[in-house]
């Protein structure tokens, strides 16, 4: 029995040095706390943008971007929605961050994919509070912050695709798959006439906003949690 035991935790050493993420699930609170909080903010995110297309005549859902809606001089009450939408969308990224990089998991496309995306959070912060001053003209800083999500979002899908990969073959596929469309869409937008790029814009932040959400049920699962909390300790 003694010798049993010494090769068992010897295997779970051996598993914890490797990086690799359990198939298995489990869960903890904090877990639930984090995946809870990535997959809320998505939803509120969705809800304040269909709440403030509903209260304005000024903005349409079609041909107006989720910036034109966020960005007004007057700073009325559909504007406040709007910049709650985002900042709500800021705090699922971080969560979404925290929850991976709580992971140990020892390679380094997963840890690089991970922290952009405190880029993409700090992206979304500064065109939700920057717009807030601005009459919706587009400042040069907002086209910036536009290009740098562009290209830091598609890559934390792809090289955090990896090792899902490792977790469920047909979910990596889709994410690796999901990251390519969103890099060639992406820059497209800019190309899209005006009267329909605030659907385009919908539909390109619907997939982001698909990524996180299921960011959040895997963080809320918790494969990971299967060898850093013994069972019989899991709430």
């Amino acid at each position: 029995m003694i010798g049993h035991g010494c090769a068992h935790a010897t295997i779970e050493r051996s598993a914890q040095q490797e990086g690799h993420i359990s198939t298995d699930s489990g869960t903890d609170t904090q877990s639930r706390i984090i995946g809870g909080i990535a997959i809320a903010g998505c939803l509120i995110a969705i809800a304040m943008d269909m709440i403030g297309l509903g209260l304005t005549e000024r903005v349409g859902m079609v041909r107006d971007t989720i910036s034109d809606l966020a960005a007004n001089s007057q700073n009325t009450v559909v504007d406040e929605i709007a910049d709650v939408g985002l900042y709500s969308f800021v705090a699922a990224v971080l969560a979404t961050t925290y929850g991976l990089l709580r992971w140990r998991i020892d390679r380094l496309d997963w840890k690089i994919g991970s922290a952009l995306l405190v880029v993409v959070a700090i992206c979304v912060t500064l065109i939700a509070g920057y717009e807030a001053y601005t009459t919706g003209d587009g400042p040069v800083i907002h086209y910036r912050l536009v290009y740098v999500l562009g290209i830091a979002f598609p890559l934390t899908v792809l090289l955090t695709a990896g090792q899902f990969w490792e977790i469920n073959r047909k979910l990596g596929i889709a994410l690796y798959a999901g990251g390519l469309a969103w890099a060639i869409l992406g820059p497209a937008l800019f190309f899209v006439p005006t009267a329909w790029d605030g659907l385009y814009e919908r539909a390109l932040a619907g997939m982001k906003l698909l990524w996180f959400i299921t960011m959040g049920v895997m963080i809320w699962d918790d494969p990971d949690i299967v060898r850093q909390v013994s069972e019989d300790q899991r709430d």
